[in-house]
């Protein structure tokens, strides 16, 4: 009798044990985020990688001030062994870099992609950049918006590609509205590269 009493309490308990372990083993461990921060002076850094053995590495730095600095693109030629830099003064912060070919002559362009002024209405800054195979850069000006559609401009810009073009989209507010409250339309841009040059144009929805 003794001996049946202690079997039945070492199954209970091994019950007890296993449904614990159970319970331990579902559930879910915590996973912590870290984020990176960068070194001073640096603020942003984005690996563009263009293909196997080619990459871009594009940088902003500076101290002192939030919204003026310096950009530093370095270019990773691994294949070739043959690594060269860039360097430019950036007005904004940078929040993006990407590449494309846009004239489809083998040659990448880096697209640098910064915002200006305060958060509620920033204005877009890009700037562009050619590498040719031996790796050096030429800086291809991206253009301006007309006079007219400046005075309606408040920022707060928007960009896509789309069949190869570089795609725009801003809202549009009346001229005396320097706040940007009231929204009277938008704008669709539509750019083109074609031999190192820009165009624009206006597309109607």
């Amino acid at each position: 009798m003794n001996l049946l009493r202690i079997f039945f309490g070492l199954t209970i308990a091994a019950g007890f044990a296993a449904c614990s372990w159970d319970k331990s083993e579902k559930q879910p461990e915590e996973k912590k985020v870290t984020e990176i921060k960068l070194p001073q002076p640096f603020r942003f850094h984005k690996m563009v990688e263009v293909k196997p053995g080619l990459t871009f590495d594009v940088l902003s730095w500076g101290r002192g001030a939030e919204f003026i600095g310096g950009l530093l693109i370095l270019r990773s030629d691994s294949v070739h062994t043959r690594y060269r830099s860039v360097t430019d003064e950036l007005e904004g912060r940078l929040i993006d870099a990407w590449n494309m070919d846009m004239d489809s002559d083998g040659h990448p362009e880096i697209f640098v992609q910064a915002f200006s002024g305060d958060e509620g209405r920033p204005s877009l800054n890009l700037l562009v950049y050619e590498f040719n195979s031996s790796g050096s850069a030429q800086k291809l000006h991206f253009p301006d918006l007309s006079s007219g559609t400046k005075r309606h401009y408040r920022g707060r810009d928007s960009l896509y590609v789309k069949d190869g073009s570089l795609m725009r989209q801003f809202p549009l507010f009346e001229e005396a509205d320097t706040a940007g409250v009231k929204l009277s339309g938008k704008k669709l841009l539509e750019y083109r590269l074609r031999g190192n040059s820009f165009s624009v144009k206006e597309i109607e929805e």
